[in-house]
């Protein structure tokens, strides 16, 4: 497993911890020597994670739903109480939703916003500010390479990921002048549960799987190439793998040329409507 020195010692809030890209990253954190504040609304996937993980660092599983502001309130004082300052807070947690526009119902897209923008949102407004205070700290907010590039079949999840990266963007030239970063990581597919039946409506998860434009990656790799970028680029926004970054320079430049992968995607769940 790579391991990350300049992390060790280092104060980590990491949200959505239990799953996918979360517990990949936080196996990595533990392995470079972070103090880990894993939070999830999941408590037997956090005891699970915490028998699981190995490595110099310590851990500190919190259950929280991200979209619970005042639980969210309570549990950033604790950590505060704990450990006095907080040098970085990975705003992780979120969900999906596919499938075509017309069949999503109204709760749906208000349940996937309040965990996947909202959540973020929360973390913001809790952690910046004493960050500033600091005079340092890193925010890194997972959006994904949806976000950037419109993919049909995932208006809502697409929608929410996009406002998270033009936040991440525009908070970052904000938080410069107070010694704060801020990152925004674009992921592509990733083979984890947030891609469960249940979060797939109107086709059947194994057909759409297959359609995918692009092949999933693990979510150890995810996160070893995630976390790689947010360290060593200074650009703000970490694009991977590089079949993602293909597709995003394409959806920026020749929008047109993903045209056929929309229609792929499209044509999955027209079939399976009728």
């Amino acid at each position: 497993m790579r391991t990350f020195p300049e992390l060790h010692g280092k104060t980590v809030i990491i949200t959505g911890a239990a799953s996918g890209i979360g517990k990949a990253m936080s196996k990595i954190l533990m392995a470079s020597g972070a103090t880990l504040y894993a939070l999830d609304m999941n408590a037997a996937g956090l005891r699970d994670l915490a028998d699981e993980l190995t490595g110099p660092g310590q851990i500190h599983p919190m259950t929280l739903n991200v979209a619970d502001l005042e639980a969210y309130r309570v549990v950033i004082r604790e950590i505060l109480q704990r450990a006095g300052s907080i040098d970085y807070l990975f705003n992780n947690a979120g969900v999906t939703l596919l499938g075509l526009a017309e069949q999503i119902p109204f709760e749906r897209w208000r349940w996937l916003s309040d965990i996947n923008l909202m959540g973020v949102i929360h973390g913001i407004e809790l952690v910046y500010p004493l960050m500033i205070e600091q005079g340092r700290g890193h925010i890194v907010n997972t959006a994904s390479v949806a976000g950037g590039t419109g993919y049909a079949t995932s208006a809502a999840y697409t929608a929410s990921k996009a406002a998270v990266l033009e936040l991440s963007r525009s908070l970052r030239s904000e938080a410069k002048a107070y010694g704060v970063k801020v990152t925004v990581m674009c992921p592509g597919y990733v083979d984890s549960s947030i891609f469960s039946q249940e979060r797939i409506v109107g086709a059947d998860r194994e057909v759409v799987i297959n359609d995918l434009p692009v092949k999933m990656m693990s979510p150890d790799v995810a996160a070893a190439g995630l976390l790689n970028g947010v360290l060593r680029s200074n650009s703000g926004l970490v694009v991977y793998p590089l079949s993602s970054k293909i597709l995003w320079t394409l959806s920026q430049w020749f929008p047109s040329a993903l045209t056929p992968l929309h229609r792929r995607l499209i044509r999955v769940f027209h079939a399976e409507k009728n």
